[in-house]
């Protein structure tokens, strides 16, 4: 994306700090731990949207905006940018929220399936 993101006015999916035990001597936060992140912010925002399980198919597009300090509050808002029959997208942005500002660490197009049981995919509601 090349417009400027101003953080969502919506309840983060997930929110956390970022720990000093994935930090680089310089004190910022790995990239791997945020993916990880990404990876449970998709999965609750998609578990909702879906009304059951719900697997990441294929990530589209994820940027990395500025470093993540270690011991920073850390949010991630989901938003559902497309609807089809068994997936659809969602757009995640997640923020660092220290004491005053507010900086956009990473934002993803992540397309999730709906699975059922079986982990086949089934229709969404």
């Amino acid at each position: 994306m090349t417009e400027a993101l101003q953080r969502p006015d919506t309840a983060p999916t997930l929110v956390t700090v970022a720990p000093h035990s994935h930090a680089t001597p310089r004190g910022a936060v790995t990239g791997a731990w945020i993916m990880g992140q990404l990876d449970v912010a998709a999965g609750l925002a998609g578990r909702k949207i879906s009304q059951g399980d719900a697997l990441i198919l294929s990530i589209k597009e994820l940027t990395f905006h500025a470093a993540l300090a270690a011991g920073a509050e850390f949010a991630i808002h989901a938003d559902l940018t497309r609807r089809g029959n068994s997936s659809f997208n969602l757009f995640l942005s997640a923020w660092a929220e220290p004491d005053t500002d507010c900086t956009l660490i990473m934002s993803a197009d992540v397309v999730l399936v709906a699975i059922d049981a079986d982990g086949k995919p089934r229709k969404l509601n």
